[in-house]
């Protein structure tokens, strides 16, 4: 199989970074041009990294847990765009979450299992960066555990590209998947803590109320009498339960799945809520990475379309894995149930 490599010095991956999002930008120029020709090549020659990472946690994950999924991702441009504009300092070609590897285990327990396996097993390639947001979670509340390795093998064209990996209970991803669900539909960024107060409010609140609900670390600034009280409140105030119905779709097509299928480009339609799925093998990634710059470039302006490529070794485990591309807010639903109907 032909990986991309990266075919463009740092620097000039840095200085294509700064052009994309200078705000007197000609879309139609040929500096836009070259800049984006430079992102998307950047972006593909993360792929073969996030392959050797994502086999590596596969391997690690399936001991700790039978059950575990495991998929990969490579950033959508429109989050490249935003992380760049919204994190000062943040240049393009040091940006470490370009490759995404995900993994969603049983429970927080087989989480920091997992984690001290990964940290003491052999590989080459160097760990680089850890958090532990279980223990300390983001101001939003989102919690899981987030790794970055660089590659460092025999293919020393990606030597030192980074890849991140996100290690979440299925109680953290459901979180984390309404969180994106809602961002979706509201137009707001729950996820960077940008968004009105009373959803942002909510979601501390369910996490705070999740991470008992996991027998997990919680801030002392929580006090469980009055997070619940606050967390049922903001639920009434919402209408959430019947906001959150409102937002699931199902996927169309799924019903075709092919066996040899290994890559998903999804493309969900916001205004006409379906999620269209085209199906690529393992050794068509190149024709895939292709297909979704193109599809990007072509629906850029239009707020109604979201597009992602992503890995998974079955439509069902790449809607467990991303159930946020599926608008799919049930497995979070149930443990808020879980936690309402607790008598306090």
């Amino acid at each position: 199989m032909s990986w991309i490599e990266p075919s463009f010095s740092k620097e000039k991956v840095k200085k294509a970074g700064d052009i994309l999002i200078a705000k007197e930008i000609d879309f139609s120029g040929d500096e836009y041009y070259d800049a984006s020709l430079i992102l998307h090549n950047w972006r593909s020659s993360h792929a073969f990294p996030m392959q050797i990472m994502l086999d590596f946690l596969r391997k690690n994950a399936i001991k700790i847990d039978q059950k575990s999924i495991a998929v990969q991702r490579l950033k959508r441009v429109v989050s490249i765009y935003n992380k760049l504009e919204r994190e000062k300092g943040m240049s393009l070609s040091r940006m470490e979450d370009i490759a995404g590897c995900r993994v969603v285990l049983k429970s927080s327990k087989e989480v920091y299992r997992l984690y001290k396996k990964l940290k003491n097993s052999k590989t080459k390639n160097k760990l680089h960066r850890e958090r532990d947001y279980i223990n300390e979670p983001k101001e939003s509340g989102y919690r899981g555990i987030h790794l970055v390795y660089k590659y460092n093998g025999s293919k020393t064209k990606f030597n030192g590209l980074p890849v991140e990996i996100q290690l979440r209970s299925k109680i953290q991803h459901s979180w984390a998947t309404a969180v994106e669900v809602v961002d979706t539909f509201t137009r707001q960024n729950i996820k960077s803590s940008i968004g009105d107060d009373i959803w942002l409010d909510f979601f501390k609140f369910a996490s705070a109320e999740f991470s008992r609900l996991e027998g997990c670390h919680v801030d002392e600034r929580f006090n469980e009498i009055d997070t619940y009280a606050k967390l049922k409140d903001c639920v009434e105030r919402l209408s959430l339960i019947d906001k959150l119905k409102a937002f699931n779709v199902v996927a169309n097509k799924l019903t075709k799945e092919e066996s040899k299928a290994y890559y998903f480009l999804l493309l969900l339609d916001f205004e006409k809520r379906i999620v269209n799925i085209r199906r690529f093998a393992k050794n068509k990634l190149p024709e895939a990475s292709t297909t979704y710059d193109n599809d990007e470039k072509l629906y850029r302006d239009d707020s109604n379309k979201d597009i992602v490529l992503v890995s998974a070794l079955s439509l069902n485990a790449l809607k467990k894995a991303y159930p946020n591309y599926f608008l799919d807010t049930d497995e979070f639903r149930k443990y808020l149930d879980m936690v309402l109907r607790k008598q306090i």
